[in-house]
């Protein structure tokens, strides 16, 4: 069986649960590989609930903590799974910025694994989780900086 998510296909082997642990960061990667046209497209239009499901599968946290994250309420995301809608623009834009940061991170650090502990633990430059910060573009930005800082030997 197959899924369409967004403009990646996901080969679904296991329960609708349990949905390829990677999912997440292969649709960062088709995201980061769009066109800037079709991104703002995608982010307008609203990216399925089911990637909201997928991120918090992906980073081990609960679906309420990425909600707070993206800036939308719980009822909100319960009633959105229900139905199987889609997120609104400004929660599919931080979505997709998460996405974005965690594969740059991917390729900082050269593997999925070691960016998904690094966007998750307190990191003493940000004064905080990277991850934690992805809900603003000033947010986003620093963490660029420090990913940037990582990759080039510079000062964070």
């Amino acid at each position: 069986m197959k899924e369409k998510t967004m403009n990646i296909e996901i080969k679904q082997t296991k329960p609708r649960a349990t949905l390829s642990e990677n999912a997440f960061s292969e649709w960062g990667d088709t995201v980061r590989k769009m066109h800037p046209a079709k991104r703002i497209k995608m982010i307008r239009g609203g990216v399925k609930v089911t990637l909201l499901v997928e991120a918090s599968q992906y980073y081990g946290i609960s679906q309420a903590k990425l909600s707070k994250l993206l800036g939308i309420s719980d009822a909100t995301i319960t009633r959105k799974i229900k139905s199987g809608g889609n997120l609104g623009p400004m929660e599919s834009e931080r979505l997709a910025r998460i996405a974005l940061i965690e594969t740059e991170a991917e390729e900082v650090f050269t593997s999925p694994d070691l960016a998904k502990r690094w966007m998750l633990e307190p990191n003493l430059a940000l004064g905080e989780t990277p991850l934690s910060l992805l809900d603003t573009d000033t947010g986003a930005d620093e963490v660029r900086k420090v990913l940037a800082s990582i990759a080039y030997g510079g000062v964070a």
